[in-house]
């Protein structure tokens, strides 16, 4: 072969695997750039997704505590009567305990089955079928919550239109078919579309201010009106029968378990201790809430009060008028949060 040929295709075999490898070499830093790109947008999609660490710890004492109260702190007074001081006092702090001890329950399990919501945690623990009933109980709790607290709404809404208006004849903004479907507009729906369950924190503050609210015009209105005190409410003679009756009305009113499994998930660096804090003084302000307007919502009226206490204040006292309000305060900020629960389940079928 001519040597000059022979330098030809030497050059142009060189030059033919030089382009192959620059070719080749192209291909893979477009295959590792597409693939950063996608690992990127996964870990941004698995962040948004995740809720994991975006709660704190105070926020999470007024979403407990705004789970908990309600328009239940209502009854309290009626209770207490019905069984005594003494024995309330006991049950309430019973309940407390117990209810301190399965929120921890709650949460180790949380941390050991990954749960981030309730129904989630059991299907992880116990299997599907179960993670199935709890669904549907939920969504049925959901259901009849969503209409109690729609009744709710529209009783205490018509008694303050009626008193901010009074008039002889009815007035049709004052109707029930008109109030509870404005107030659900304005007050509720912007709410049901909260994407993560910290995020009730803002809302749950205005709720525990209600509350207070409510329990300091209790003990303010004791000293008012300065009515006789019965002597046998701290221990009537009850039965075993009626403690066993009235023990699940206390049992209820401090219920948030369900509401703590997306609480704790979410809850910044998350620990059992650091859950621990938070569910003892949820639940400790809310014992003294209840023992509080329990007590003096008894001493001020005694055995006769009515299930529901506002019912025996004068429809002219300002003071539980504005109490009403409060309470309608209440019952907003905390259904948004069961509904949030409701929807979840809703949304894993």
């Amino acid at each position: 072969m001519d040597p000059q040929e022979y330098n030809d295709d030497h050059m142009l075999h060189v030059s033919v695997n030089s382009d192959r490898q620059r070719l080749q070499s192209y291909h893979e830093q477009s295959i590792n750039v597409m693939n950063a790109m996608l690992s990127s947008s996964h870990q941004a999609l698995s962040d948004h997704g995740d809720d994991r660490g975006s709660g704190s710890m105070t926020g999470a004492v007024f979403i407990l505590m705004n789970t908990i109260m309600g328009a239940s702190i209502l009854v309290l007074p009626y209770t207490f009567g019905q069984v005594g001081l003494v024995s309330a006092f006991i049950m309430s702090a019973f309940v407390f305990f117990i209810s301190h001890f399965s929120l921890m329950v709650l949460a180790d399990a949380v941390d050991l089955h990954d749960g981030s919501n309730y129904q989630n945690l059991v299907g992880n623990a116990c299997g599907p079928l179960l993670q199935a009933f709890s669904q549907t109980g939920l969504i049925l709790y959901t259901y009849t919550l969503s209409a109690s607290i729609h009744i709710t709404i529209g009783d205490q809404a018509v008694k303050l239109c009626d008193a901010a208006s009074p008039s002889e004849s009815p007035n049709w903004y004052c109707e029930r078919y008109f109030l509870i479907p404005v107030v659900s507009f304005v007050f509720l729906f912007p709410l049901i579309w909260v994407r993560n369950i910290s995020s009730f924190s803002y809302t749950s503050y205005f709720s525990a201010l209600a509350i207070l609210y409510i329990v300091v015009a209790g003990i303010a209105d004791y000293f008012i009106l300065n009515l006789p005190v019965p002597d046998d409410i701290l221990m009537p003679d009850v039965s075993i029968f009626t403690l066993l009756k009235y023990f699940p009305l206390l049992t209820l009113s401090m219920c948030c378990h369900m509401t703590s499994v997306p609480l704790y998930y979410e809850l910044n660096e998350r620990t059992p201790a650091k859950f621990s804090i938070v569910a003892f003084t949820a639940l400790f302000l809310v014992l003294v809430f209840y023992i509080t307007f329990g007590t003096f919502g008894l001493l001020t009226f005694g055995p006769s009060v009515q299930p529901d206490v506002l019912m025996s204040y004068s429809s002219t006292d300002k003071m539980m008028m504005i109490a009403r309000g409060a309470v309608s305060v209440s019952v907003i900020a905390s259904y948004p949060i069961f509904l949030f629960l409701g929807r979840h389940a809703i949304d894993d079928t």
